[in-house]
């Protein structure tokens, strides 16, 4: 018989990748809505949150070649996601922010997560709100690195050829 606590962490194992492939589902829906890739829609909210602003940057968040960056970005210009710009203070240097003119539309599509979100939040305590902002944080940078760690041991990208097997990971 296991205890509560057991059950707990069990639950949570069933629960949170469930979560995850349902945000994964969830931005897949937006990203159909807006008539763009799942990747451009990931590239747009890391371009909005500020966490990559070069095409260098962008490549190495997302895993991608800076050549298919420059042909997402070009994408994402025609279709009036995002503007590039040349850094005024070094004209090499380019700089990715988000267009302004669809940001309606893409509140709309984000609304009904966004309500339920700020209503749950509202509702926990301090302690529960580092709880959280801590897991989503190390989540997030454990992703980031494993991430990085399959692509260097194994394909870095689906389009190139298969790497050599390499630390026992699966080509």
């Amino acid at each position: 018989m296991s205890t509560g606590h057991e059950a707990l962490v069990a639950a949570a194992w069933v629960e949170i990748p469930q979560f995850v492939s349902a945000t994964a589902l969830f931005q897949s829906a937006v990203a159909d809505q807006l008539g763009v890739p799942v990747n451009d829609l990931h590239c747009l909210n890391l371009v909005s949150a500020g966490l990559a602003v070069t095409p260098t940057q962008l490549a190495e968040r997302m895993g991608m070649t800076t050549g298919a960056v420059s042909k997402m970005l070009d994408r994402m210009e025609a279709q009036r996601l995002v503007r590039r710009e040349h850094d005024p203070h070094d004209r090499r240097r380019i700089t990715v922010h988000p267009r302004p003119d669809r940001t309606d539309e893409l509140a709309a599509l984000y609304e009904p997560m966004a309500a339920y979100l700020t209503e749950r939040i509202a509702g926990f305590t301090d302690d529960q709100l580092l709880l959280l902002t801590d897991f989503a944080r190390t989540g997030r940078d454990v992703a980031l690195r494993e991430a990085t760690r399959l692509r260097k041991g194994g394909r870095p990208h689906s389009t190139r050829k298969r790497r050599p097997p390499s630390d026992g990971l699966p080509n």
